[in-house]
């Protein structure tokens, strides 16, 4: 089964749900392409349609006119995605609305104080159901500029606090533990905000004036791409090309997690698209090692761990993910998840002092249990396809949530 193509992916998702979201409160018209097309996306665009926000998709073009938003008529209904949920309630907050926000079953069982913390803590009010969704806020107050010390590295969380010391009426400052995804400050700053990066201290001015507009062609999403990175990796005689593909130093701790594992990839056409770096790579199938990765490395692979534990059950060796314990508060319990599908495929896999183990061995045909959470669900498949040539399991309709494109890709490749 030798894999030998190029493939074109839909935009990463975090990008996409960033700029949907600064395109609504931007002074002028957006136009942006490829955004991602699944069902968490959507969220956050009926989110900000349902607080006035004009934004109309035509085809792969979607143009947002930017307004000034106002209070929804009704709650907020968040779907399945944590990004829509801590990342509006930032953005909302800064826009000075009274809102309810919800999601679905796996949503409302996510964490939400760490969001409900810095936001109250900057003079927002906020009802909750012990610390989970439904959130009530109400930000109609003038906000507080806030001086905030990560207690988890989490993207989302910072994000929010930026979003919302947009609106502030002083700076904000946010200081991590470790850095994290970066699309937040990169946008804001080529929106015209005043953002100060110094290594892990990122400081946010109230705009004086309102964000400028972009054009965008988003990037193709890496944590997408890992899923058909990792079926041509172990798929013999094969080489696998990722077009235009989102290089962000902050997402392809993938890729150093490969390149660790003398995984060859070739990278070419480098180039920048408002601020973000993208190119061409090109991943080449090879023998996969065991491996350790260290926690400081968790934050980058977060979205990416459950395929890496897929490439190391086709290991020799014992491979080791330092720290994971942040996997149990993603759409599922992730840890549980892939030692559960690990031990039905036949490979030895468990926890240990917050850390994930996987022996690596020969799978035997199992059917893959998805948890509803998409990217259990498209590892799995890929650990089955590489194994076997086909695959069961028990709902793909959650693939829906990030990559509604999944199998026809998986199709591409293997025609």
């Amino acid at each position: 089964m030798a894999i030998n193509t190029t493939i074109s992916l839909p935009g990463d998702k975090s990008i996409s749900h960033r700029a949907v979201m600064l395109a609504s409160i931007a002074n002028g018209v957006s136009e942006i392409t490829n955004l991602n097309d699944g069902k968490d996306v959507q969220s956050t665009i009926q989110a900000l349609r349902a607080c006035g926000a004009s934004i109309d998709q035509n085809g792969e073009k979607v143009v947002i006119t930017g307004t000034k938003l106002r209070n929804p008529d009704e709650p907020v209904d968040c779907g399945n995605s944590g990004t829509s949920a801590r990342l509006l309630s930032g953005l909302l907050s800064s826009q000075r609305l009274q809102f309810s926000l919800t999601g679905d079953a796996s949503l409302s069982a996510r964490p939400m104080n760490r969001i409900i913390v810095p936001l109250t803590e900057m003079g927002c009010s906020i009802e909750s159901n012990d610390g989970l969704l439904p959130l009530t806020i109400d930000a109609s107050n003038p906000l507080n500029g806030i001086n905030y010390k990560m207690p988890v590295a989490s993207a989302q969380v910072k994000s929010s606090i930026l979003l919302a010391g947009l609106g502030a009426e002083s700076s904000s400052n946010v200081s991590e533990l470790n850095s994290s995804r970066d699309h937040t400050e990169i946008m804001l700053q080529n929106m015209g905000a005043t953002v100060l990066v110094n290594d892990n201290d990122i400081r946010v001015e109230p705009l004086s004036s309102p964000l400028t507009p972009i054009d965008l062609e988003i990037p193709s999403d890496p944590s997408s791409a890992s899923f058909f990175i990792a079926l041509a990796i172990l798929s013999k005689d094969s080489r696998l090309t990722i077009r235009n593909m989102l290089l962000n130093p902050t997402r392809i701790g993938f890729m150093n997690v490969l390149e660790k594992i003398n995984i060859q990839t070739n990278i070419s056409n480098q180039h920048y698209i408002h601020g973000e770096l993208c190119g061409d790579v090109e991943f080449i199938s090879s023998p996969i090692n065991s491996f350790e990765v260290p926690a400081y490395i968790i934050p980058s692979i977060i979205d990416e761990i459950p395929i890496l534990a897929v490439l190391a059950a086709f290991g020799e060796g014992k491979t080791i993910f330092n720290r994971v314990e942040e996997l149990q508060f993603k759409e599922s319990n992730r840890l549980q998840a892939i030692i559960d599908n690990l031990k039905n495929f036949g490979i030895n896999a468990y926890k240990e002092d917050n850390s994930l183990i996987v022996e690596g061995g020969h799978p035997t045909m199992a059917t893959v249990q998805s948890f509803d959470d998409h990217r259990i669900a498209m590892a799995f498949i890929v650990l089955s396809i590489a194994a076997f040539g086909e695959y069961e399991i028990d709902n793909k309709e959650c693939i829906n949530i990030s990559l509604p494109g999944f199998f026809n890709t998986i199709e591409v490749m293997l025609s």
